[in-house]
This record gives structure tokens, sequence and C-alpha cells, in this order.
């Protein structure tokens, strides 16, 4: 007779909820998920371009060469963080110093130097390989904004450019040369 007992209070219990409270009648809540959050996935930004006035100059931009050596350059130094409420005056530009005996490489062709998009102003130093045929085989950043928009740009244009080879004793001959990229004031 027991068993019967048993078995009409676990049916009870069973029927009761077990203590359990009714369900409520609130709606479920969306949580937000970033599928991507943990994979390492890069994400390219696009910024939009600012809108300028049509009569509105671009900054000027240009580039020069500031040194000429058969051997190749020393690696720049880190630049020193500097603060955006500090007036600093830029370089001059430097005079070109040329090793004796070598006649240095003279540009044939030219090629722009773009102004990245809502870039700050300013410039970079870059040591540059011409070889013997007056191709630019090597662009290292060597000075100046450590920025990349402006380094990537600076070296876009030195690749693009051609000269007529640099001269040492009448010898074609690769040469480093400093080369600077302003990108305006």
């Amino acid at each position: 007779m027991r068993f019967p007992i048993v078995s009409l209070a676990c049916v009870l219990a069973a029927l009761a909820g077990c203590g359990r409270s009714a369900p409520s009648a609130e709606k479920p809540v969306r949580l937000p998920v970033d599928v991507f959050a943990d994979t390492g996935r890069t994400v390219w930004l696009a910024p939009a371009a600012p809108h300028t006035a049509p009569n509105a100059t671009a900054p000027a931009a240009t580039v020069w060469l500031a040194r000429v050596s058969p051997a190749n350059p020393t690696p720049p130094e880190p630049p020193v963080p500097v603060s955006d409420s500090l007036s600093i005056a830029w370089p001059a530009p430097p005079v070109l110093a040329v090793d004796e005996d070598l006649k240095p490489p003279i540009p044939r062709t030219t090629a722009r130097l773009r102004v990245p998009a809502g870039a700050r102003p300013g410039w970079v130093e870059m040591d540059v390989r011409v070889d013997e045929t007056g191709a630019v085989t090597d662009a290292e950043w060597a000075g100046g904004s450590p920025d990349t928009a402006l380094v990537r740009a600076a070296s876009e244009c030195a690749f693009a450019m051609r000269f007529f080879p640099a001269l040492q004793g009448g010898k074609e001959v690769a040469v480093w040369c400093r080369q600077r990229f302003d990108f305006g004031r």
C-alpha cells in the first residue's frame, strides 16, 4: 500500500511544478553579438574625403634630393614624440651632399606626390636606392613624420620616379639618395 501513496505524492509534486514559479510574461532580451570579435579579422576603415570649397587649393607638396652616396645609409634614429600644443619650426631643406667624383642621378620623369585625405601637414625623408638603369629599387623611411599615410604616399611617389643614373668615373653606378617629401605646412 505504500507504493501507491508514494506514486501519488510524486504525481502531485510534478503537477505542482516542484517549487517553480509561474512563467513571466516578459519578452526575451536580444543581446548584440559580434561573431568576428575574436577571429583576428582585419577591417579596413575608409574615411570619407573632406568637403572643400571649389576655390580651395590643396597644400603644396614638393620632393627634392637631400643626399647622394654609393654606400647604404645608416638606420634612422627613432622620432622624438611631439606634443600637438607645441609650435615647432620645420627644418630647412638640406644642402645636397654628394660624394667626391660622383655625379648624382638626375630626375628623368617626375611622379605626383599625393597628399592623403585628412592627413596633417608634415614631411618625410626617405633613403631611396637608384640602380644603374635609373630605376628606384628600394625606399626606406629615414626621418620626419612617422605617419604611415604620409610614409606610404612618399614611398609610392619614390617608386614611380625614374632617373638618369649616377656616374662615377664616367661609369653608371647605383647610389642611395636621401629624398625629402614635403606635404605642405
